[in-house]
């Protein structure tokens, strides 16, 4: 009696595997790439930070001096979002009183708009919104 091979066991069980695959390339994937969105959010996040700190602390130390000292940290805050579009970016400081002993708050917002479709169908309003905020003493 003669057998012929391909009709014992191994039916449909190369286009299983395929199957299979696909479901955990898409979940890999997924969290390869989501991975790589929160780098990029972590990363704006430290720039938008340092930024707000750079902005109070030009804003401290001569706000005192210059009561027109908002060009100064306009600047300052703009060189430090190196990496980031200063056109995206937005910023605020509080108005005066400048005077000595009070505080200055910088605010700073960047939104992070995700660049892999994948993961920007998870994010609600199309993009991640980091915020930097400093306070620091009038000198």
């Amino acid at each position: 009696m003669r057998v012929i091979p391909h009709l014992i066991g191994d039916r449909g069980e190369s286009g299983q595997a395929l199957v299979e695959l696909a479901l955990v390339m898409l979940v890999l994937m997924t969290l390869v790439f989501g991975a790589l969105e929160i780098g990029r959010m972590v990363n704006a996040w430290a720039i938008v930070t340092q930024a707000s700190r750079e902005g109070a602390r030009v804003g401290a130390a001569r706000c005192t001096l210059d009561a027109g000292c908002e060009a100064t940290v306009r600047a300052s805050v703009e060189n430090s979002l190196a990496g980031l579009s200063v056109a995206d970016a937005r910023w605020v400081m509080d108005g005066g009183p400048y005077q000595a002993g009070a505080p200055i708050t910088v605010r700073v917002e960047f939104d992070v708009v995700p660049v892999t479709p994948l993961i920007a169908v998870f994010v609600p309003g199309g993009a991640m919104t980091v915020v930097g905020e400093t306070t620091m003493r009038l000198e």
